[in-house]
């Protein structure tokens, strides 16, 4: 999931049985996309994870990556 995400989330999966990890996502100082920090952890994820995605209007930070960001990011959960 990334961090921070909307917090039913974690309990949710939780519930269900799920074990969560993080990936860092929000960026205090910039208020923007920590897409270096989500790279990188996304590229640490185990195979056949499930990755938690904001498809748009990211909860609750409301930042969302560029096109060009999401076509690597793609690549890199594709990997998994």
């Amino acid at each position: 999931m990334p961090t921070p995400t909307w917090g039913n989330h974690g309990a949710i999966f939780r519930d269900c049985g799920i074990e969560c990890a993080s990936y860092r996502y929000f960026d205090k100082s910039t208020n923007g996309l920590d897409y270096k920090g989500m790279i990188e952890d996304l590229k640490k994820i185990p195979n056949e994870s499930i990755v938690l995605l904001h498809a748009c209007a990211h909860n609750p930070t409301g930042v969302d990556p560029t096109r060009e960001q999401w076509v690597d990011i793609a690549q890199v959960i594709k990997g998994i």
